[in-house]
């Protein structure tokens, strides 16, 4: 065998040879002459000869052809310069710059390795995809194939598995390099071996296309409200920044519910439009159709943008905006399953500077319960807040600056203008004990214009017209000491932490309106915070100790976390909420247990303890457990208000129990399931089953709900939802 022969220039074809049949040597080969090849192809192989009757290069041996970006492998290559064809035997690959291969028993082929025969050919997607055809013809850059089959699925070569999961069979199958489509004439889909579709024509792009148009998979379903329905989206490539997606939803019930989601990127931010609208039947709280049919529908559209000309005046300012609204309460949980119980609306404008925040904008509301009305609803026209925090002094000391403030304005009720300021100061310090101090001085100031008083929604919740003003000045001292053992595998913290806070007592007034404070719980989350309200019309006053004890276990793959603690106020004469666990100077004791053990069970424990009784006043347990293939949730939930009037609030006494499954059968197969139970009414709410199958070129799902509940022309019902995703087809 001559020594291995790789022409990096084109070789000359005016080989004079004295013998009819001689080898080719890399001697006398000069760089810019033609390749005996043919033009613009150069090559390597173990073995060259060169056949001057018959004018026929023969190269054998790990051969490879080099055309530009085409890259030919295979045992043997003969090139006839009669024809300028080239011949290629035995294991024969054609590797394209998208990484599309192209396996084939031998091949014919002419002009530069871009037109020819090919037979028994199979070809391999940059994405393990494959095309496998009988035989075909490549022209340029377009590759026809007859008696083919594609699939992404993976097959196996043992006899009696070779059929893959799915695959789509034609008669004809052109693979176009240039517009980057796979098209299909007289097409038949097969799903394990079993024809189910037929159609005359079909296309889809080639694994090189990011987005292009064309179907996506359909969704499948039925339920007591709609009927058999079915989801046939369609998806428009309209430019690279933006594009379109039709989302008709067919009903045997209702008829046609057309939705659609328009998306565009326009270059300093981006933005979607999505609605839809129905001619739905016009259905009382009894479901009766007597009145014929009503226009129903919604649209919702967000964006983001940044604001790169107002640089100059902060690091970085954006805007951003969600506009939703829904033609009446229950359209997005009849037709869309969306339990949104409110939609909010808004158009902001932000930025961020180092350390500090600032954000004003306009902020609208549309309620979805029974009892929301339009007019009573409050929307924030405008609103802001300002964030300023100092960098961290000598000593680790820092300013903080808080403004905000909000117009809510009502149509036909009452409104309320509020600003406040919040200025504080922070000293964090540590001892030689190795106990930790946090020294908090602040000041907070709110300015009130209320009007419109006597139309309020909710008495509870105050207001009389007038402007009134107030000031709270706080100080406070967080102390905690951690004790720490660590061993060989092992580490424990007990850490005992105490909060004191001194503030006069400055009640809150019913002359202001409580617009954003209304839900207030007391619970191990804000079982340390100086205000334990969630927003400004109420605020904590009096002086309080907060203490508690948190303790810690890290081993291994073992995580146990605790905390449990307490409030007590020195004066009660500040009413909160009843039933909220805050009642009296002493409050109830709150606390948390978390215990994980590695992936096999994750439990967290909540509970609120009677503060005289030490009864459970607030149990919610949630656990997790089991192994890598099956999974079991449970979830109880016992808020214990049975002896608390609980008149003229909006807390009410539950009792829930909840069960999760989820099996893995193996890598590709899963069943879940879920349910529901109200044990104080000793309904069941809701439950669903399962099974989904997955793997490398198909999703399938089949699901079961059944909904108890009731809302209007909401009824119990039981859905079917059925989804089938092939790989490469949507």
């Amino acid at each position: 065998m001559v020594r291995k022969i790789i022409l990096t220039g084109l070789l000359s074809g005016a080989v004079i040879i004295a013998s009819p049949l001689a080898t080719l040597s890399g001697a006398g080969m000069a760089y810019g002459q033609t390749s005996p090849l043919g033009k613009d192809i150069n090559f390597s192989a173990d073995k060259a000869l060169y056949d001057s009757e018959n004018k026929r290069v023969i190269v054998s041996g790990n051969v490879t052809l080099y055309q530009g970006t085409t890259v030919l492998n295979a045992d043997e290559v003969t090139y006839d310069e009669t024809s300028q064809e080239v011949r290629a035997v035995g294991k024969v690959t054609i590797r394209d710059d998208k990484g599309n291969i192209l396996y084939m028993e031998e091949t014919v082929l002419k002009d530069g390795l871009k037109e020819g025969f090919i037979r028994n050919v199979r070809l391999l997607f940059s994405d393990d995809a494959h095309l496998a055809a009988r035989e075909g013809v490549r022209t340029g850059k377009r590759t026809i194939l007859k008696d083919a089959a594609y699939t992404p699925c993976k097959t196996c070569n043992e006899d009696g598995k070779r059929k893959p999961l799915w695959q789509i069979r034609a008669d004809e199958v052109t693979h176009d390099e240039e517009d980057k489509v796979i098209r299909y004439k007289n097409v038949i889909l097969e799903i394990a071996g079993v024809p189910i579709l037929y159609t005359p024509y079909f296309s889809h792009p080639d694994p090189t296309v990011h987005a292009a148009s064309g179907f996506l998979n359909p969704e499948f379903g039925t339920s007591s409200e709609l009927g058999l329905n079915v989801t046939i989206p369609y998806y428009f490539s309209l430019a690279p920044h933006r594009d379109l997606t039709l989302e008709p939803l067919l009903t045997s019930k209702e008829g046609l519910v057309l939705g659609g989601t328009y998306r565009q990127h326009t270059g300093n931010g981006q933005f979607s439009v999505s609605g839809s609208i129905a001619n739905a039947i016009d259905s009382d709280n009894f479901l009766s159709s007597e009145s014929g049919r009503e226009i129903r529908g919604h649209i919702f559209s967000e964006g983001k943008f940044d604001l790169d000309n107002l640089k100059l005046i902060g690091d970085q300012w954006q805007w951003d905006y969600a506009a939703r609204w829904v033609s009446d309460d229950t359209y997005l949980r009849r037709y869309y399953q969306d339990r949104s119980d409110v939609l909010k609306s808004h158009a902001k404008i932000e930025n961020f500077t180092g350390r500090n925040y600032f954000s004003t904008g306009l902020y609208v509301f549309q309620g979805l319960d029974e009892e929301d009305s339009g007019g009573l609803t409050g929307q924030a026209l405008p609103a802001f807040d300002l964030n300023i925090e100092t960098t961290p002094g000598k000593w680790g000391n820092q300013f903080t600056l808080d403004a905000s403030g909000a117009s809510i304005l009502r149509t036909a009720g009452i409104d309320t203008q509020r600003v406040s300021f919040k200025g504080a100061w922070k000293l964090p310090m540590k001892t030689q004990l190795g106990d930790f101090y946090t020294i908090t001085a602040s000041l907070r100031g709110d300015a009130y214009h209320v009007s419109d008083a006597a139309l309020q929604d909710q008495p509870i919740y105050g207001g009389a017209d007038g402007t009134y003003a107030r000031v709270l000045p706080k100080l406070s001292v967080d102390w905690n000491l951690p004790f720490i053992k660590n061993s060989l595998t092992s580490q424990q913290i007990i850490e005992p932490l105490v909060s004191i806070i001194v503030a006069p007592n400055n009640k809150n007034s019913f002359d202001i309106p409580n617009e954003d404070s209304r839900n207030f719980e007391f619970d191990e989350n804000n079982l340390f915070s100086h205000n334990r309200y969630n927003g400004y019309d109420r605020w904590e006053a009096g002086t309080r100790v907060n203490y508690g004890v948190r303790y810690s276990l890290y081993s291994g793959d073992t995580t146990i976390r605790t905390t449990i603690g307490q409030s007590f106020r020195f004066s009660s004469t500040e009413t909160f909420p009843v039933g909220s666990g805050y009642e009296g100077k002493s409050s109830d004791f709150v606390g948390r247990l978390d215990v994980i053990l590695g992936d096999y069970l994750d439990y967290v424990h909540r509970f609120r303890l009677d503060s005289s009784s030490f009864s459970l006043r607030r149990n919610e347990l949630i656990l997790s457990g089991g192994s890598k293939s099956i999974r079991v949730s449970a979830r109880y939930l016992d808020l214990d208000r049975e002896r608390t009037d609980l008149t003229n609030t909006e807390l009410e006494n539950r009792k829930e129990l909840g069960l999760g499954l989820k099996y893995l059968v193996n890598p590709k197969w899963t069943l879940h399931g879920s349910w529901v139970q109200d044990i104080l009414k000793n309904d069941t709410i809701y439950y669903d089953a399962g099974v989904l199958y997955k793997d490398e070129c198909l999703e399938f799902g089949l699901s079961y709900e059944k909904r108890l509940t009731s809302d209007r022309d909401i009824t119990p019902s039981s859905i079917f939802h059925f989804r089938l995703v092939l790989k490469n087809l949507g």
